[in-house]
């Protein structure tokens, strides 16, 4: 597994660490850690921050397993990190906090309890796979990818649409109302305010990305200074300090809303780190494919079929360790 990169809906996170944060896990539930495991384990999260940020995102996850309390989980997870089947435990740890649908516990940013407080709150969400069409009040129509949520905050001053999380394709109606009221989406990173238009705004680890279909939209950092206009047939993002430049894009960036991926040369990583967006579990990637180029339209109704048909196209093997655990390597001679 090593030179892997693995993806949990949708964002990277190094094999080795989450895997180790999934074992302490088990020794710490199995009700008999000793003193100097504890110590341990406590040593191993001030190592590193990625080992404490995975150990944070695991343990907020955790309180679920209450769920799993059948003889045979409680076995799985009183195995001990270095006895024989503790890594065969992790994974199926790992397979169960998916199987739940806790899918992205292990790739957002460090504030991840709060996230999931809030999608779970929120007015509409989709889970992963879903996707959901809804009439907003003024009669604009959203179209809710994989994953996302949403609060909708209309006022008599302004239509607001909190991006709690995910990907969202807005048709925005013709404002009737007097005064005018502007229609703004809410993001971590700021607001894009429609001018007049289709769109779509992704919620990313770090920035907020748009494509516009029709019309224009205005993106605003929330912390700097200016503003970003990105017309149609353009796309364009911000963090929570500044505007990136736009740029073109492809009608194809849409086509997620009939239920396909359309990929054109794109990279195998790349192609993994979309299809995750839409699959229960991991994808991992050996870095000595990473780099190959894939092109064709692919149904997101059946990712099953799509990664077993990676190798009449690449060179490459497609590892299914568990139903929700798949690596993608080079292809072995013989």
């Amino acid at each position: 597994m090593r030179g892997a990169t693995v993806y949990a809906h949708g964002q990277p996170i190094d094999l080795a660490i989450a895997m180790q944060a999934a074992e302490w896990l088990t020794t710490l539930m199995s009700g008999a850690a000793t003193p100097e495991e504890r110590q341990a384990w406590a040593c191993w999260r001030a190592a590193h921050p990625e080992h404490e940020r995975a150990w944070t995102h695991i343990e907020n996850v955790s309180g679920s397993f209450h769920v799993l309390d059948a003889p045979a989980s409680r076995k799985a997870l009183a195995q001990r990190p270095g006895s024989p089947i503790s890594r065969r435990a992790s994974l199926r740890l790992l397979a169960c906090i998916s199987t739940i649908g806790l899918t992205g516990w292990f790739g957002t940013r460090s504030g991840l309890a709060p996230q999931l407080a809030r999608a779970a709150l929120a007015d509409f969400s989709t889970g992963v796979g879903q996707q959901r069409e809804l009439t907003l009040p003024d009669g604009s129509r959203l179209h809710m990818n994989s994953g996302s949520a949403v609060n909708i905050r209309f006022t008599h001053k302004q239509r607001m649409l909190q991006l709690v999380q995910g990907e969202v394709f807005i048709a925005t109606a013709g404002e009737t109302d007097m005064p005018y009221r502007p229609f703004l989406v809410e993001t971590a990173d700021g607001q894009a305010q429609a001018l007049g238009t289709r769109y779509s705004v992704r919620q990313e680890d770090g920035r907020t990305s748009v494509a516009v279909e029709q019309g224009a939209v205005r993106l605003t950092p929330r912390k700097g200074a200016g503003s970003l206009v990105v017309r149609a047939g353009q796309g364009g993002a911000m963090t929570a300090r500044r505007t990136l430049p736009a740029h073109a894009v492809s009608p194809d960036i849409w086509a997620w809303r009939q239920g396909l991926l359309l990929a054109d040369a794109m990279p195998l990583r790349d192609l993994l780190h979309e299809l995750s967006r839409y699959r229960h579990g991991f994808l991992g990637c050996d870095d000595a494919v990473a780099g190959l180029r894939l092109s064709g339209v692919f149904p997101l109704a059946d990712l099953d079929s799509v990664l077993l048909s990676l190798p009449d196209s690449l060179p490459v093997d497609v590892r299914l360790r568990t139903r929700y655990w798949v690596q993608v390597e080079a292809r072995h001679a013989g």
